[in-house]
């Protein structure tokens, strides 16, 4: 995997930004929540030409996944799963980002064993390490501010 100043400088480059939220499947006729939802974004360069499914938002794709995996834990204190949806081939366009079109990669943070378990402190525990992760890298929550980061690296 490439270096973490690399990784920082090409998510303010596509304004990286992530969403957390539950997870639910209906246990026994009712929505549970069994875990959470993890959702990476990132938009194509200025002046890109891109297309839905281009050969770009597949590298994009294919970058935020190296970026979630680089966020995960690898102690065993997060007896957790992470299941990464396949490249979706189109745009995601989201009022946070003003509408411009962002390619989204989604992770699904569950139980290591018994999938329809309710959440329980160790996702809470790794879900929070993965937000950490995610902000060190620069990666910004919901939407991007380029004030933000400006801030932040001045910290």
């Amino acid at each position: 995997m490439e270096g973490e100043a690399a990784l920082k400088v090409w998510v303010r480059q596509h304004r990286v930004t992530w969403e957390l939220g539950a997870w639910q499947e209906l246990v026994e006729h009712r929505p549970t929540t069994v875990g959470f939802e993890l959702r990476l974004f990132g938009q194509h360069g200025p002046h890109s030409d891109a297309m839905p499914g281009c050969q770009q938002c597949v590298s994009l794709h294919a970058k935020l996944r190296s970026i979630a995996l680089a966020t995960f834990p690898k102690d065993e204190k997060c007896p957790t799963r992470y299941e990464v949806e396949p490249f979706d081939a189109s745009f995601h366009l989201r009022p946070e980002s003003e509408w411009t079109p962002e390619v989204q990669l989604t992770v699904h943070i569950i139980h290591r064993d018994g999938y329809l378990r309710p959440l329980d402190e160790s996702e809470k525990r790794c879900a929070n390490e993965i937000e950490r992760a995610l902000r060190q890298l620069g990666v910004q929550p919901k939407s991007w501010s380029d004030s933000r980061s400006v801030t932040r690296e001045l910290v």
